[in-house]
């Protein structure tokens, strides 16, 4: 089932990281219903937590890559025994 959040939880079999308000989140039945009963989130449509995570993942996606002009010198690498290798590209 999915929910989403009322408050800051952690629920460790869904995530290490805590669960913030307003965040959506695939949990079981049974600890879904547990959540819900202690008024800590809510249950959302399947349908409309699809719709949310393809309109983020397209978000994350319309960013535009810089161009080389644009992206500061780095510094050669340096190997274990000091030389220079090769530059790294950001």
């Amino acid at each position: 089932m999915f929910l989403k959040a009322l408050d800051t939880i952690h629920v460790s079999s869904v995530s290490s990281d805590n669960i913030i308000t307003g965040q959506t989140f695939e949990i079981d039945d049974l600890g879904g219903r547990s959540l819900i009963e202690r008024g800590l989130a809510i249950e959302v449509d399947a349908a409309e937590q699809k719709k949310a995570l393809q309109a983020e993942k397209a978000e994350a996606e319309a960013q535009e890559p810089l161009m080389a002009s644009e992206i500061e010198e780095q510094p050669p690498i340096a190997n274990k025994a000091g030389t220079h290798t090769r530059k790294k590209v950001a």
